[in-house]
């Protein structure tokens, strides 16, 4: 137990490492450009995210699990994104609106980090522990949501200080949730279809909706169109990197 512990604290480590380095590389690319168009910085990022649905979530969705319980996790994941958009309106006065997408996608990507987690938990159950490929893709993977969290962050005083709660509290609940992966003795596949299912809803429409329509509605569609293409290409082959995907 005390192993198995000291082993998800070091994920939850490395995973923030991963996420720092993302958000630093978005930090750097801000600095070159004006603060006008650091929404272009956000598009790029949309683009990102719809490079990992393309290329990863969405095939592997469909490969290993069934459509019926894909969609009803879908359904349930769009629904817990309207009911979070409706409180966050209601709740307005809190923060400014432009915070919503911020906070939209740390509720997709905690809902995300339950399926990831606990089946990655689960798959180091067998002696996989010293599995190097499996864990440096795991850690990996974490880069671009850094990236993406850092573009949505709003430019004050404190935006770094944010970044790094946001990313703490993220790696936290991965790490709990692959504690718990290394403890669960069974894989419930109709828990994991619908799971999944609501990863692609919740991301989905943070994506789409809040990412990429609401920021692009006054921009060029062109150029929007060249920036998501170039996220989607980027993480194309971000993903040839990782050990698992040779």
């Amino acid at each position: 137990m005390v192993e198995e512990l000291e082993f998800s604290a070091a994920i939850v480590f490395l995973v923030f490492v991963g996420m720092v380095i993302g958000g630093t590389s978005i930090r750097i690319m801000g600095v070159f450009i004006s603060r006008e168009n650091t929404v272009y910085l956000q598009i790029l990022c949309g683009g990102l995210l719809m490079g990992l649905f393309t290329f990863e979530i969405l095939p592997k969705a469909f490969i290993h699990y069934q459509s019926v319980g894909i969609f009803t996790g879908i359904s349930i994941g769009v629904f817990i994104m309207l009911s979070m958009e409706w409180v966050l309106h209601k709740s307005s006065h809190f923060h400014t609106l432009s915070q919503d997408a911020l906070y939209l996608l740390m509720v997709a990507l905690i809902i995300h980090s339950f399926p990831t987690g606990i089946m990655f938990g689960m798959s180091l159950q067998k002696g996989a522990l010293i599995n190097g490929g499996l864990l440096l893709a795991f850690i990996i993977h974490h880069v671009p949501e850094g990236m993406i969290i850092m573009s949505l962050v709003p430019m004050t005083k404190r935006k770094n200080r944010l970044f790094i709660l946001l990313c703490s509290t993220l790696s936290i609940v991965i790490g709990l949730n692959i504690y718990m992966g290394l403890h669960i003795s069974f894989d419930s596949m109709k828990w994991n279809t619908i799971m999944m299912g609501t990863t692609i809803g919740t991301l989905g429409y943070v994506t789409i909706y809040e990412m990429l329509w609401k920021k692009s509605k006054n921009l060029s569609k062109g150029k929007v169109a060249l920036i998501v293409l170039t996220g989607m290409m980027g993480i194309h082959y971000f993903l040839k990197l990782l050990p698992t995907h040779h």
